[in-house]
């Protein structure tokens, strides 16, 4: 079973019910709707499609809102595009009007602190400029690398401050609505801080949120982000024109490495499987890339325009399985060397996370089940990275969803009972109707006593399938 779980990105090219269900069946583990894009419809759309696939094949999938957060972006040009010639000047005003090869409007410029001899990134790093002089309104810059740039592209300044807001008014409105359609995680943009998160998580309440780590401010205070985060996201684009490109790969793997030692969520994004957008099969480079952020320790892999946008979506994801399922046979794949003991705040719960997954490893064991109400026991028993496949069972439908974000961790729902002997007996009944285990077969079991309540999972229990509970 592929443990490394799968985020794709909902956009025009799956814009279909059908569309859905097959990137189900491929793979999805994670839906995202990505707020810098699309309308409400289309998001509303979206959501509607996934619930609906989801449940006719009988599998959890969550629902990831991308807001866009303080992104600063160009605006529009006559055609949708201009071409900036190198050892041009340029004039970038503070706006949003439409501009020309000389003059490019640049919405809350004037939030930007800058000075002669500081560096401007536009698209992703494909563009750069030099600063020549700066009024508070307008900047004029040197074109040092050109190309065509298209409306709405991403403007970044490396180095130098940026004073907006963490949530701006439009992030509020997309969080409101977001609570309207039930979405199970928010990836904020450009965090940059603890604060940035509060500010966020006190909008939406009880959903977990993921801090996109895209700036050098964000990569600095990784430690108090984690405070604050139920996970990370590795955004190679942006962080990549923030700091040397050639330094990605390390930061990738030591903000993976630093997020999965306190036990919160770890994805890698951003042009993965980028070639095929317009190619059957990706290149040995990206297969390469997936492994080795598979590698590093990631509990999930995203892609972005490969299924929004791309010619072959369904195939992006099938690819994606198949990379992942290949590097998680490497037999250096599994618990790093940075995981000890899990700093969780429920300390209870990760000992026994622990203990259950060094008995199964330690008995050859093939199963883990747990028994969970928030999907924290789970998360702390797929931290510690068991060989074994983990089984969790949840009465709650929120956390039954949430549970497709965990790597190695099949949810499954199961009713209340009033004691932990009955939940045993439920589980031993339902695996052996799913033929995932057999009469005879060993198992570790993780549950709390007294059941049906959060944060008291406090017993791992060794158990043979047939015998009495």
């Amino acid at each position: 079973m592929r443990k490394t779980k799968i985020i794709a990105t909902l956009g025009p090219a799956v814009a279909r019910y059908e569309a859905i269900g097959e990137l189900i069946e491929a793979g999805m583990d994670v839906a995202r709707l990505n707020f810098s894009h699309g309308d409400y419809d289309s998001h509303r759309q979206f959501a509607e499609w996934v619930r609906k696939a989801a449940a006719e094949q009988n599998k959890p999938v969550a629902l990831l809102q991308d807001i866009q957060g303080p992104r600063i972006r160009v605006g529009t040009f006559e055609g949708g595009a201009v071409r900036l010639e190198p050892g041009t000047e340029l004039k970038l005003r503070s706006g949003e009007a439409e501009g020309s090869a000389e003059e490019v409007f640049v919405e809350n410029l004037d939030a930007a602190q800058l000075e002669a001899g500081a560096t401007v990134v536009i698209s992703d790093g494909l563009i750069t400029l030099d600063v020549i002089d700066w009024d508070g309104q307008t900047c004029t810059a040197g074109v040092v690398e050109g190309g065509v740039l298209h409306d709405h592209k991403g403007v970044a300044f490396p180095g130098s401050m940026i004073d907006v807001p963490a949530v701006s008014d439009k992030d509020v409105a997309d969080l409101a609505f977001g609570r309207t359609l039930g979405v199970d995680y928010v990836a904020v943009s450009f965090v940059s801080s603890a604060m940035d998160l509060k500010r966020v998580k006190n909008l939406i309440p009880g959903t977990p949120v993921i801090a996109k780590i895209e700036s050098v401010v964000g990569y600095r205070n990784l430690t108090e982000i984690l405070t604050e985060a139920a996970g990370t996201m590795v955004a190679r684009g942006d962080l990549g024109v923030e700091i040397k490109f050639e330094a990605v790969p390390r930061a990738q793997r030591e903000i993976l490495q630093r997020t999965n030692a306190k036990a919160r969520i770890s994805i890698t994004a951003t042009e993965m499987l980028e070639s095929m957008n317009h190619s059957t099969r990706p290149t040995r480079a990206e297969v390469s890339d997936v492994a080795a952020a598979v590698l590093d320790g990631s509990d999930a892999v995203m892609l972005s325009s490969e299924t929004a946008v791309g010619q072959y979506p369904i195939r992006a994801v099938q690819a994606m399985a198949r990379i992942c399922e290949e590097a998680e046979g490497s037999p250096d794949y599994g618990r790093g060397p940075e995981i000890h003991f899990l700093e969780d705040r429920a300390r209870f719960a990760s000992a026994t996370a622990q203990a259950c997954v060094d008995a199964a490893e330690n008995l050859d064991l093939r199963a883990i089940v747990a028994f969970t109400e928030s999907g924290s026991t789970a998360r702390l028993i797929s931290k510690y990275r068991p060989h074994s496949d983990i089984f969790a069972y949840t009465p709650h439908e929120a956390t039954y969803r949430r549970m497709a974000l965990y790597s190695g961790v099949t949810a499954l729902r199961f009713a209340a009972v009033d004691s932990t002997d009955k939940m045993i007996a439920h589980a031993e009944r339902d695996l052996l109707e799913q033929g995932i285990v057999e009469l005879g077969d060993g198992i570790v079991m993780a549950a709390g006593i007294p059941p049906n309540q959060a944060a008291t999972t406090n017993l791992m229990k060794l158990h043979s399938i047939g015998s009495s509970a």
